[in-house]
C-alpha cells in the first residue's frame, strides 16, 4: 500500500455530478438531437475554442455551439442550464475534510472554466482543499500530461505519494503514465471500495 501524501480530485464527475455532460444530454432531449452526437460536438468545441484553457469565454463557446447545432437560446440561459446540473456530492467533501484531518494535502485538478468559480460561490467547496488547479487559469488541460508535472511541482510532492481521481479514463491513464496512483471514478459505492486500497480507515 503506497503512502499517499497528496490527493488530487477532479471536479465534474467526481466532486460533483458531471453537469456539463448531463446538461448537454438534456439539451439534446429538449431540442430533439442525438445525445451522443451533441455531447461530442460540445466537448470538442469547449476544448477546441480554448474555453477550458482560458483562451476564450462562454459567449464565444455558446456562439460556436449554436452555429454548429442551430439551437436558438440566450447564452446566459444555456450557461444556467448547465450549471444547475453540477450538484456537489457531500460525501466527496466529507472525504476531503477527512483527508485534511489526516494532514494529507488535497487539491482540485479540473478541466473547467470560470464556471468553477461561480459554482464555488454557490456551494462554497474550495475551502476544503489546499489548492485549486483549474485549466482555465493554468492555460493547459489534462489532455497535456505536463499538467501533472506542474501540479506535483507546485504541491511539492512525488508521483508515488500522489493519488489522482477522475471519471475520464484517458486522464487517469495519463496520470498512471506519470507513475501517479490513480482511480477511475464510476460511482460512490465503487469509489469507496477502491479507496480502501489507499486508506484502510477512510471515513466519509
Amino acid at each position: 500500500m503506497p503512502e499517499i501524501k497528496l490527493v488530487l480530485l477532479d471536479f465534474g464527475g467526481v466532486i460533483a455530478e458531471e453537469g456539463f455532460k448531463k446538461g448537454i444530454t438534456d439539451l439534446a432531449v429538449k431540442f430533439d438531437f442525438d445525445a451522443e452526437k451533441l455531447k461530442k460536438t460540445a466537448f470538442d468545441l469547449v476544448y477546441d475554442c480554448g474555453f477550458t484553457s482560458g483562451k476564450s469565454d462562454s459567449d464565444k463557446f455558446w456562439e460556436l455551439f449554436k452555429e454548429k447545432t442551430g439551437i436558438s437560446e440566450e447564452n446566459e440561459n444555456l450557461t444556467e442550464f448547465i450549471l444547475e446540473r453540477f450538484v456537489v456530492r457531500e460525501e466527496m467533501l466529507d472525504f476531503a475534510k477527512w483527508l485534511g484531518q489526516k494532514r494529507i494535502k488535497t487539491a482540485i485538478l479540473s478541466d473547467q472554466t470560470n464556471w468553477l468559480d461561480i459554482l464555488d460561490v454557490k456551494y462554497d467547496f474550495f475551502k476544503y482543499f489546499d489548492k485549486v488547479f483549474n485549466s482555465y487559469y493554468l492555460g493547459i488541460t489534462k489532455k497535456d500530461p505536463v499538467i501533472f508535472d506542474m501540479v506535483l511541482d507546485e504541491m511539492g510532492e512525488i508521483p508515488e505519494n500522489t493519488l489522482f481521481v477522475d471519471d475520464h479514463m484517458p486522464h487517469v491513464q495519463r496520470a498512471l503514465d506519470k507513475k501517479i496512483n490513480a482511480v477511475l471514478f464510476r460511482d460512490m459505492d465503487d469509489f469507496k471500495k477502491h479507496i480502501k486500497h489507499y486508506f484502510l480507515d477512510a471515513e466519509f
